[in-house]
């Protein structure tokens, strides 16, 4: 009953932003979501649908001359498709996108120690200039969302720089959130987990955003070695980025991680820095011997981090805690535990596999059962790149979008932790139905800045949508126009 009552307030809202069409879209709710014009059938939508951010004009029906699996085997293919032209000239104009992670320091950080002015002024120009770079690794990511084929790249990525976020702004971390996508999680996306784990573990970006670049012994001349043990990332790196909450780790594990893990520092200010930013101080570094989860780590060194990088993969908590996320960023917020337990199966044979442990995922009865089909809210990233790709719209500037998805809950490039991880049920909440609504027709008239659709008849958008879109809502269309479709029930949600 409850959950009539805030559907109805929903439609309540549609009616009144949309006028007496907005009463014919009330009865979306009501009609099941029916076959239209396309031969693609449920398996078909059901994998576009999780697998991009929402079908483009003609992509179910390709899809559907495809079949499911070849869709699937496509997204999943090692080589990536190459991207359109206007997303090139798009990304080509954003010029710290062609920028590594020292060149961004250099020329976007504190000015050099010679001549430097000193200060609050300095201070805030110094987080200006990061804020701008920032700024165009959202836009990026967006507009990657809307335009790239690579649709399960993007969605990816995504969840990577979630799971593997640098959470809140932390000094000049979000200088990085672009290199840090660019250089540690996109090109690791759909590959080896431990790849991807030892290149964000080594990014600038993270050992600022959680300190480690601060875990350090100290060694003085003449004195005795000093502790300055700073265990954030090893409590981040166990807790939530590889074994889990639920894991078997003790206190005493999560302070030998940090020692494992002291001297691993940032040295993008240094001119004959040539890894990135980053550098192992073994000055700095703890060389004892250490205990994690009951395994001796052997004290090498730099080769400790890798060693302890490879356990935690290796462990079935981790392959656990990454299945379950990937069930949950895919098909439902509470997935079957049977259906958990084969993808972490998967993941521990394959040594982390990511590829291999999505085509478990894709390929599973779950995935095509009717119970999970149509049922989730989308997120706001994906509302607005749903609704720009099924539009045909490209926006010219996507600055305006990115303060759109702030003001829903979703900022890019993800300051806020569980962005894209979040549970569908957060975005269901009743009170962001209205913005929801205001979303819906603010794109289709084109009132956001920098995102002018083009004109498109409401009988072109639901051939675009195909069986997604109810009769009901199709009939709503004829009086109301796009505007209608776009804030469906139907359409928002996937």
């Amino acid at each position: 009953m409850a959950g009539m009552t805030r559907t109805a307030r929903f439609f309540g809202h549609v009616a009144a932003w949309l006028g007496p069409a907005g009463l014919v879209a009330c009865l979306v709710f009501a009609a099941p979501a029916l076959a239209g014009g396309t031969e693609a059938g449920p398996d078909v939508v059901q994998a576009v649908n999780r697998l991009t951010y929402g079908p483009t004009p003609g992509l179910l029906d390709k899809a559907a001359t495809m079949g499911a699996a070849a869709f699937i085997d496509a997204q999943l293919a090692p080589e990536p498709q190459p991207e359109p032209p206007e997303l090139e000239r798009a990304l080509a104009g954003l010029p710290t996108l062609q920028k590594d992670t020292v060149r961004l320091f250099r020329e976007y950080g504190p000015p050099a120690e010679e001549g430097r002015a000193e200060g609050p002024e300095a201070m805030r120009r110094t987080f200006d200039r990061a804020d701008a770079v920032a700024l165009e690794a959202a836009k990026a990511r967006l507009l990657r969302a809307v335009a790239s084929p690579n649709q399960l790249t993007e969605l990816m990525v995504a969840f990577w720089c979630d799971h593997l976020g640098l959470g809140p702004k932390k000094g000049l971390s979000h200088l990085w959130i672009g290199s840090y996508e660019r250089e540690a999680i996109r090109p690791h996306a759909l590959g080896n987990f431990f790849d991807l784990l030892a290149a964000t573990a080594m990014h600038p970006a993270m050992l600022m955003a959680q300190d480690n670049w601060k875990n350090v012994v100290v060694r003085e001349a003449g004195k005795p070695a000093r502790d300055s043990i700073d265990a954030t990332y090893a409590t981040v790196l166990l807790n939530r980025q590889t074994l889990g909450p639920g894991g078997p780790q003790k206190p005493a594990d999560v302070q030998a991680l940090a020692r494992i893990l002291t001297g691993w520092r940032v040295g993008a200010a240094r001119a004959d820095s040539d890894t990135g930013g980053f550098y192992f101080d073994a000055e700095r570094h703890d060389p004892s011997d250490k205990v994690l989860l009951g395994q001796r780590i052997k004290g090498t060194g730099f080769g400790e981090g890798a060693a302890a990088l490879r356990l935690l993969v290796e462990h079935p908590a981790t392959a656990k805690n990454v299945s379950r996320k990937l069930a949950v960023f895919f098909l439902a917020d509470d997935p079957l535990p049977a259906l958990v337990a084969r993808l972490a199966d998967t993941f521990q044979k394959t040594g982390g596999d990511i590829r291999q442990t999505l085509r478990a995922l894709f390929t599973s009865p779950e995935f095509q059962d009717d119970k999970y089909r149509g049922g989730r809210v989308k997120s706001p990233l994906r509302q607005v790149a749903s609704a720009l790709r099924a539009l045909g719209a490209f926006p010219a500037d996507a600055a305006g979008l990115v303060g759109v998805l702030a003001a829903l809950g979703q900022p890019l490039p993800g300051d806020a932790a569980e962005g894209a991880l979040a549970p569908a049920a957060q975005w269901a909440k009743a009170e962001a139905l209205p913005r929801r609504v205001s979303l819906a027709g603010d794109l289709a008239a084109g009132r956001i800045a920098g995102c002018t659709p083009p004109t498109i008849d409401p009988a072109a958008l639901a051939q675009t949508l195909g069986p997604t879109l109810s009769p009901a809502a199709r009939q709503a269309a004829e009086r109301g126009g796009v505007a209608v479709i776009l804030a469906s029930p139907d359409f928002v949600k996937y």
